[in-house]
């Protein structure tokens, strides 16, 4: 039995987004863009599901993690009636998904705002329209 260390509630989703790597400093782009899905959000952090994880030499988890000023931007604008997001984090864990004929990897980010931080309450707000719908399609089609 495994014993629950999350900091806040994870909500279920499958909502896109685009990925890029930039530094924090100056926020001149490292890399990107890669896609990917939020598979589920909370306050602290979200659960990335990535098919593409490397640009040429450059690769999201490992490179960024490596790299003291840089950072994750997770741009969600679709669907549209969303509104526009921006939200930055740091890559926290990494493991390959596998499902039948599926293989891709899930990322762990948390998010470098605190959770009462204006943007990041915003954001969930914002998101929480049509979320569960959008969970319920992930729950129903992931074996995880």
């Amino acid at each position: 039995m495994s014993i629950e260390h999350r900091r806040s509630e994870r909500l279920a989703d499958f909502l896109p987004l685009e990925i890029r790597v930039i530094n924090a400093s100056n926020g001149r782009e490292l890399a990107g863009p890669f896609s990917g899905r939020i598979i589920d959000i909370s306050t602290h952090g979200v659960c990335l599901l990535m098919t593409q994880i490397m640009i040429r030499a450059f690769h999201v988890f490992h490179s960024t993690r490596d790299a003291e000023d840089a950072v994750l931007q997770l741009i969600i604008d679709q669907p549209s009636e969303l509104g526009r997001h921006v939200l930055i984090g740091r890559p926290v864990w990494m493991r390959l998904f596998r499902q039948d004929e599926i293989r891709a990897f899930k990322m762990g980010v948390e998010f470098i705002e605190t959770p009462e931080a204006e943007q990041i309450r915003k954001a969930l707000a914002n998101l929480c329209k049509n979320r569960e719908k959008r969970g319920s399609w992930w729950k129903k089609h992931s074996r995880e």
